[in-house]
This record gives structure tokens, C-alpha cells and sequence, in this order.
């Protein structure tokens, strides 16, 4: 789980001056408290996608915080799904386990 405090998010202003300007060196999607942020790796500094209101910006889906990377030209990340739980598999009443291959590593 991804622990951050308030100085740590980036808003969306400031993240694409310095996605312009080459200083995001790496993506995570990981699982914080209120479902998944996207971690950026800014000048050796891990900050978190803010929305324009102010606050981290929440995903409830790997596929809605791979879009917003994707759509700022990002295409390589590492995601953290540890201890996250899919909505599907959570409607269902399913464990994340549950008939699931190993994962690759």
C-alpha cells in the first residue's frame, strides 16, 4: 500500500510542465487507502497524480489510471496491485486468488 502525505501530490498543471519539459523518469499504479493513484518518479522524488480541485486523484480501475498515463504519452509502468481487489471480484464475493494463474516474475 502506498502511504503519502499531502506535499507529495502533483497537480495536473504542474505534471504535464514537467512531463514537457522530460522530468518524469518513471510511473507506478499502486493501491493507496481510497483505491489506486499513479506514482510519479520526479527528480529522485515519488509524487502522486493530484486532481485540479486539489487532493490525489483516486482510480477505481488499472485501466482508468492506465488511460490518463497513456493519454500523456506514458507507456511503460510498473503497477503494485498488492492487497487491491478488482471491482468485478469484489461484486462477485470472489478472493483475488481464486482461479487465477500464478503471476509471471
Amino acid at each position: 500500500m502506498i502511504t503519502f502525505d499531502s506535499d507529495a501530490v502533483i497537480d495536473p498543471v504542474s505534471f504535464k510542465e514537467v512531463l514537457a519539459a522530460g522530468g518524469v523518469n518513471a510511473a507506478t499504479i499502486g493501491k493507496a487507502d481510497n483505491g489506486l493513484v499513479v506514482v510519479l518518479r520526479i527528480a529522485k522524488k515519488d509524487r502522486i497524480l493530484g486532481q485540479y480541485r486539489g487532493g490525489p486523484r483516486y482510480f477505481s480501475s488499472l485501466d482508468g489510471a492506465g488511460s490518463v498515463l497513456v493519454q500523456h504519452g506514458i507507456y511503460q509502468w510498473e503497477t503494485d496491485a498488492d492487497g487491491w481487489v478488482p471491482r468485478t471480484l469484489a461484486r462477485a464475493g470472489k478472493r483475488a486468488n481464486d482461479g487465477m494463474a500464478p503471476a509471471v516474475g
